[in-house]
């Protein structure tokens, strides 16, 4: 019964990946591989019940791991190496990452990302402290003419990715060819707020196609 269901979890976790996951069911299919046989499911839940959240599992002490009933070295061994597997791939990924160092490389790649959206978009790309692209991640989706900007999900999403800076970005799905008084003033409230979290707002880039953008930078309408 346990193999069946243990072979229906990894199935489901390739053809799905980890988004429909429960959390005790993400640790679940994590222990099978250091216990070969049996039910992970009853561990997966004392981990849970112990640390009280996926995060604690992981930030815990090994010596705290093994603790708790059925966590042996390898299970805790193995729990401790994911913290690190995902920084190891983090920089792998970083060797790779696209570099904006200029407004034009930044315009041309918001443009090849929002440019051909039809409704209008905000987002933000988090950069390192060598303006190599961590992640670009949209905020806001809204109509063809306006998207509703959250300060507080810029501001959480500069700081998930631990962002030294970051380039402000929209699309203007009707073609207008100039910063409206609103983009400026969400610019400024943006600078303001991210700037006093010391992450730099290097531009704010507005997308008019896939070819054409805007560069608030380039047009000296930046707060200073």
């Amino acid at each position: 019964m346990h193999e069946g269901h243990r072979q229906r979890l990894k199935k489901r976790f390739l053809q799905e990946g980890l988004d429909s996951f429960e959390d005790h069911e993400v640790f679940e299919l994590l222990l099978y591989y250091a216990i070969p046989q049996g039910d992970t499911n009853p561990l997966a839940h004392r981990l849970l019940d112990e640390f009280h959240s996926p995060k604690a599992v992981f930030d815990a002490k090994m010596e705290d791991l093994l603790k708790v009933q059925g966590v042996g070295e390898h299970s805790a061994v193995l729990i401790k190496l994911i913290p690190h597997l995902s920084n190891f791939f983090t920089g792998l990924s970083a060797r790779e990452m696209t570099v904006l160092n200029t407004s034009f490389d930044a315009g041309k790649y918001v443009c090849s990302k929002i440019g051909c959206l039809k409704n209008e978009v905000f987002a933000i790309i988090c950069l390192d402290a060598q303006r190599r692209v961590i992640k670009f991640e949209k905020i806001e989706n809204g109509t063809a003419s306006q998207a509703n900007v959250s300060p507080r999900k810029v501001a959480e999403c500069a700081l998930k990715y631990n962002s030294s800076g970051v380039i402000l970005c929209h699309n203007h799905p009707s073609g207008g060819n100039v910063a409206s008084e609103s983009d400026r003033i969400l610019t400024n409230r943006l600078c303001s707020l991210l700037e006093g979290m010391e992450i730099h707002v290097i531009d704010h880039i507005i997308a008019i196609s896939s070819e054409k953008y805007i560069s608030m930078s380039d047009s000296g309408i930046m707060p200073n």
